[in-house]
């Protein structure tokens, strides 16, 4: 698939929005009626905060071109936060007269940056609107939270996950005997979050039996960044969404052994999986990250595996 399906999928309606019904009515009327111009959303990871955020920014009147999204985790000190807070104190120019502000996992944020916050939150001029994100609301000041209005998202039932799911492979034509059983497996093991299950279903497309994508989401579980790489490499991404997925990987106490064997067993099952003929890409891949990969180098020997890949094997 040419897209990932979280991505593709993503509610851009709040009636689209799967398991928060009692939030969405709420926040409906709350939108509608122009009373609140700041707003927390906090729960579970890949519940639908920053996909609420979006949507509601964009009912107030907000254009994309107008929406602005910060990553806390990077984005994270009082500078930063300045220069947002002072390009807001004039309206947009151009299609849209709303500016939307979407800070995620927003818990992050330095100290001095909330602290810069506190009257552009509690003040803002009105045709700004803030949308704090956070998977952990403890860690967010108290005097932060009572100057939002605060939505608390909770983990999907695995009911309606699994309805979404079952839409989604429709509209996808996935077919296979099992698929019925996977689907209740990715349903199941997505931990109450649509983006989960989204993935999971996205990883078991190319699988027929249910051992398979049981053994494909265990590993997933156990090294997701690996699996990330696998994925964009049998997708064919660019070279600058691979090499942004190897400096996750960086990051992270993963050995390049052992991304290395995930991503052989995540490719082997995708062609294993395949009705029709593989495509080359997939023996390709196979091949670069066929040998063991010596310990001591850090990432290094991954980089090289994937260089190859996307430039020939002379890198």
């Amino acid at each position: 698939m040419s897209d990932t399906l979280y991505t593709k999928y993503r509610p851009t309606r709040l009636e689209d929005i799967a398991g928060q019904a009692a939030i969405v009515a709420s926040l409906r009327s709350v939108v509608k009626a122009r009373s609140n111009h700041t707003f927390l959303f906090h729960g579970p990871s890949g519940t639908g905060k920053t996909t609420l955020a979006r949507v509601a920014a964009g009912m107030v009147g907000a254009v994309p071109a107008n929406i602005l999204e910060i990553d806390a985790a990077t984005f994270t000190g009082i500078d930063d936060i300045r220069r947002v807070t002072e390009s807001l104190n004039y309206r947009p120019l151009g299609a849209g007269t709303v500016r939307a502000i979407i800070v995620d996992e927003c818990h992050r944020l330095s100290s001095a940056a909330y602290s810069a916050l506190l009257k552009p939150l509690e003040e803002p001029p009105q045709w700004v609107y803030w949308f704090m994100c956070t998977t952990e609301l403890g860690k967010v000041p108290q005097n932060i939270k009572t100057r939002c209005t605060a939505y608390g998202l909770k983990a999907v039932p695995t009911s309606e996950i699994r309805d979404l799911l079952t839409e989604v492979a429709r509209k996808e034509n996935l077919k296979g005997k099992n698929l019925d059983s996977i689907i209740d497996l990715c349903a199941k093991e997505a931990g109450g979050s649509p983006r989960q299950a989204l993935v999971f279903l996205g990883m078991c497309s190319g699988v027929s039996s249910v051992a398979e994508a049981g053994e494909l989401l265990k590993t997933a579980a156990d090294s997701p960044e690996a699996v990330d790489l696998a994925r964009l490499l049998v997708q064919g991404r660019g070279w600058l969404e691979v090499r942004e997925c190897l400096e996750g990987i960086k990051a992270t106490d993963l050995n390049a052994e052992s991304v290395r064997m995930v991503v052989q067993g995540y490719v082997t099952s995708v062609i294993m999986g395949e009705k029709r003929t593989p495509k080359p890409n997939l023996f390709a891949i196979l091949e670069a990250f066929g040998t063991t990969f010596p310990s001591g180098n850090g990432i290094t020997p991954l980089v090289l595996a994937c260089g190859g890949l996307f430039f020939g094997r002379d890198v």
